[in-house]
């Protein structure tokens, strides 16, 4: 094990979100992006085995502005603030002492999804005292808009809605000022990152895999989409994989970029969809 986590820590010259959403019961039926309980345990136990060490998101993202490293580091973050996470993540985390990151929908509590055909009936978002319940827990918030629209396609007006409220809503739950944001879907283009800022955003976030660093765009930061069939082995290799392989972020025009098959886009063509 001394050895692995030596030889992880020689690749890790970089830091990594890794993107859930629902976490769910080891006796579901896994849906799209859903994790069982007992993988998402496997998954976090890969990760530290490696040599990283889970830190919390705000402290990342401010190191990377500092042009500090955040080498070997790993954030826990989950989309959508789905109640799976409050049931079945919560528990996990607080054992291990593990810091991780909420993105509630500010206006789209204890609902079901209705921008995600594969979660909607199936699950729902954390009420109010539910999201209450997980900043108590240990959860910092972070922003992730108040309907989950892709930003791209909004008129200006709806687009300082989306950041700007929404970012008042979380800071205000929290007692503490929200200044992190992960766009839905990872939707992005230069007018929104424009938008994001005056609204009050250090960094905004996309879908794109890959791991993140100080000289990154801090607009077009990368998360790593996580699902079921993220495996050991598979973990790893995204883990371990040169910084220049990653996939570079680009702007949401499905004309250009194609689906990475894990919730990004990419423009590489030798990167694998699954």
């Amino acid at each position: 094990m001394s050895r692995l986590r030596s030889f992880g820590s020689r690749f890790a010259r970089s830091g990594i979100v890794l993107a859930y959403h629902d976490i769910i019961a080891n006796d579901e039926t896994p849906y799209l992006y859903a994790v069982r309980a007992a993988t998402f345990i496997r998954q976090l136990d890969a990760v530290a085995a490696l040599g990283y060490r889970f830190d919390s998101f705000a402290n990342v993202a401010a190191d990377i502005i500092a042009g500090r490293s955040v080498g070997g580091r790993a954030v826990v973050q989950f989309d959508d603030a789905l109640v799976g996470v409050i049931r079945h993540a919560a528990p996990i985390l607080a054992e291990r002492g593990i810091p991780w990151t909420l993105l509630p929908v500010t206006e789209r509590t204890g609902v079901s999804p209705d921008w995600w055909p594969e979660a909607r009936g199936v699950t729902r978002t954390m009420t109010r005292p539910e999201i209450d319940e997980a900043f108590a827990a240990g959860a910092e918030l972070a922003g992730h808009t108040a309907t989950h629209a892709s930003l791209p396609g909004l008129s200006d007006e709806r687009l300082h809605a989306e950041l700007h409220t929404s970012r008042q809503v979380l800071s205000d739950w929290s007692g503490r000022e929200v200044l992190d944001l992960c766009y839905p879907f990872g939707h992005t283009d230069p007018r929104v990152r424009v938008h994001a800022a005056r609204a009050g955003f250090r960094t905004g976030w996309t879908f794109t895999n890959g791991r993140c660093a100080p000289g990154d765009d801090l607009y077009t930061l990368r998360r790593l989409a996580m699902h079921e069939n993220v495996v050991s082995s598979l973990l790893w290799r995204s883990l371990l994989r040169p910084a220049w392989s990653w996939p570079t972020p680009v702007d949401h025009d499905p004309g250009f970029a194609r689906p990475d098959g894990h919730g990004g886009y990419t423009t590489d063509p030798e990167e694998k969809q699954s």
